[in-house]
Formats: C-alpha cells, structure tokens, sequence
C-alpha cells in the first residue's frame, strides 16, 4: 500500500560515549580524498628530537583488548568519542601513548576542533608531536598494506575508486602506565570536518595502527549515531572479514569486529551524500535516469544503512518514480523537490513491475523489524 503522509516516530533510548563509494554512474569516476584529515587508534610511539614515531608490538606485553568507536553524524562535521581497553600480563611499565592525526589528500589538513584525552576516566593534556620524517606512510615493515578495496558497494553499485595511503601528520601523546595484571583505559573525543572524494562526504578511521600493541585486538566495536539521519550510501573495512551488524533503534547501529590483526593501514571508511544517489540531489539540473530497481533487487544488507523514516521515503520512491501523486501530503511535498517526479496517476493498480513489488515487500519487512527495536 502506498503511504501519503510521513508519520513521525520518538527514538527511544540514550546513548553514552562508547556508541561506533558507492555510485551509481554513467561512467566510472575515480575519486580522491581532498584534504581529508581523520583518526586513528592509540598507538605505541616513542618522542625524540621533537617528533613521534610508531613502536613495533614485539617492545610490550601490553595488549589492547577492546575498542568503541563512537561516531556521531552531523551535517558538516562529525564527532568521534573512542574508549580503549588495555591489559598487561607483564611487568608494571610506563609508555608514551599516540593519538594519530591522518591524512590521505592533496591539501594541508587541520587539527582535531576540540580534542580531548583521557586515561582511567581522569582527563589528562596531550601534547602534539610532528610525525618524525613529516607526514609518514603508515604502513611498518612488519605489516602488510591492505591492497586494493572491494569494487563494489552493498548495493551492487560501483565504488567511486580506491582510497590513496593514510599518512601521519602528528601524535597527541600522553605517558600512560599499565599496572601489572590490571585493565587501564584511555579515551578520546573530538570534532572534524567530513572528508570529501569527488561524489560523497566521507569519515574515515585508520584502526591500523592498534596493531603496534601485542597480540590481536578482541573486539572493536564502530557505532554510528545517525539521529540527524544522514544518507549512509556504504562502508568498508579494509579486511575482508565477517563484521556483526545490529540495529540499535530506528537511525543507529554497531558494527563489531573480533580477533582483529590489522594491517598497519587499514582503515574503516564510511560514505555519505546529502540525498541517496537513487534520488539525487534536488539541486541537479538533470532529470535522473538513475532508478535502476526496476530490475534491480535491493540487498537487505543496504536496508540496514537507512534510518525507519528513510526506509518509508525509499518505499514511497517506487511509486513516485512510477507517476504516483501523493497530493499536498508530506511525501508529495518531499517529492517534488525531484525533478523526475511527474505525478500522474492516483491508482497503485498496476502501478509497479513485479521487480519492484518484491523490493517494496523487502523494503516493508525491514521496517517492521525496525519498528520492534523502537517499541522495545
């Protein structure tokens, strides 16, 4: 059934600090990232002459036994609260702790706005220190890079090309003792710019560098707060390795990693863009030919990417695309922003080819598994 108004829904629940490209195109496009300056994971670095430098694992017995990554969404920034879980079965020792600023651009990046250290829940002053040698290739001898990226996005569409090399531009370091047989947390906070490639807005996390810690990393957990519901078009890690989805309510969710041994520049990238590419920006020009799910059947894996209320417009853009006139209710209005919206039909019989019933039955049956995350 088609749905004429956009009714609104309450988003239960409160979220603490430990919450964690694709296109489709005419032609395939090659993207770069702009300037784009990013986060990493903790890193076991050693300072002299005034600059800071990654340590190799094989120098600690400390171990980094969980990490969240918490990302919140905004329009034109995005805040990252990361909380790290470390042990130590051996000796009491003291190490200088790195917080790495990356890059992957062209242009000088920025610092971190509003950065924030933490250690065992005491705030502490980070002071940063240039990468040693300038901004330094990520990658260690011991680790291999994590090559060439997956070509296609869970919608099955291509990704707009591969991501150039991170490199470090500075540390915030603090010295951070690790008792003996004891858990020691760190944790950061801060705000950035989204990056941007020549298509999507982009957040990129390099997690590579936990691997300068001993042993593997237990679990990383990446939690995307999307309560401003942004369009999330894709993610990728830079391993091709089961990752746990779970919903949390109707815009958010996890995405969880475990026994994770990183190359050194493996990154999590996650893309964005102010519409999804299969409406397209109301500013285009163009009238869009890019409704391909007329043939095309939606993955359930791309469903879970989209807040309750963007998995209603994405239903309703199958009748729209199809002549549906939603009249001067919520939809009709959102609708003609578009301007392949061509209203003119206010029957449904017929309306859609049998491709396109079975995506808006998929479509609906993730909204009510949504829903019973919000009722509960």
């Amino acid at each position: 059934m088609v749905e004429r108004h956009v009714h609104g829904y309450d988003r239960l629940g409160t979220h603490s600090h430990l919450r964690t490209v694709l296109t489709i195109a005419l032609v395939m496009i090659i993207g770069f990232f702009a300037g784009e300056t990013a986060g990493a994971n903790e890193a076991f670095v050693t300072t002299a002459g005034g600059t800071a430098a990654l340590r190799r694992a094989a120098e600690t017995t400390v171990r980094m036994r969980a990490e969240y990554i918490d990302i919140t969404l905004f329009e034109e920034r995005y805040e990252v609260d990361a909380l790290f879980v470390f042990d130590n079965p051996g000796p009491t020792v003291t190490h200088e702790v790195g917080f790495p600023r990356f890059s992957a651009g062209i242009d000088r990046p920025e610092s971190f706005r509003d950065f924030r250290s933490w250690v065992n829940d005491e705030p502490v002053e980070a002071l940063e220190v240039p990468a040693a040698g300038g901004a330094a290739d990520v990658r260690s001898p011991d680790r291999e890079s994590h090559g060439t990226p997956p070509s296609t996005s869970l919608s099955g569409a291509p990704l707009s090309g591969e991501n150039p090399a991170p490199r470090i531009e500075s540390y915030y370091v603090r010295d951070v003792e690790f008792p003996r047989d004891e858990l020691t947390t760190t944790r950061v906070r801060y705000t950035a710019d989204y990056g941007r490639d020549r298509l999507f807005r982009t957040v990129r996390y390099l997690y590579g560098t936990g691997a300068t810690w001993a042993g593997t990393i237990d679990t990383m957990t990446i939690r995307i707060d999307n309560s401003r519901e942004r369009w999330i078009d894709s993610f990728r890690f830079a391993e091709d390795r089961p990752v746990a989805f779970s919903t949390r309510g109707a815009t958010d969710f996890d995405l969880v990693k475990t026994d994770v041994d990183p190359p050194s520049d493996a990154t999590f990238d996650l893309f964005l863009d102010r519409y999804a590419w299969w409406l397209q920006d109301p500013r285009s020009s163009d009238v869009s030919d890019d409704w391909i799910y007329d043939r095309l059947h939606v993955k359930r894996e791309y469903l879970r990417l989209l807040s309750l209320n963007q998995l209603r417009i994405f239903r309703n853009t199958f009748f729209a695309r199809n002549g549906y006139d939603f009249g001067d209710g919520d939809l009709g209005r959102y609708f003609r922003h578009f301007r392949w919206y061509r209203p003119v039909t206010t029957s449904t019989a017929g309306l859609l080819n049998p491709v396109e019933e079975e995506n808006v039955r998929l479509i609906r049956a993730e909204e009510e598994r949504r829903r019973t995350f919000v009722r509960d």
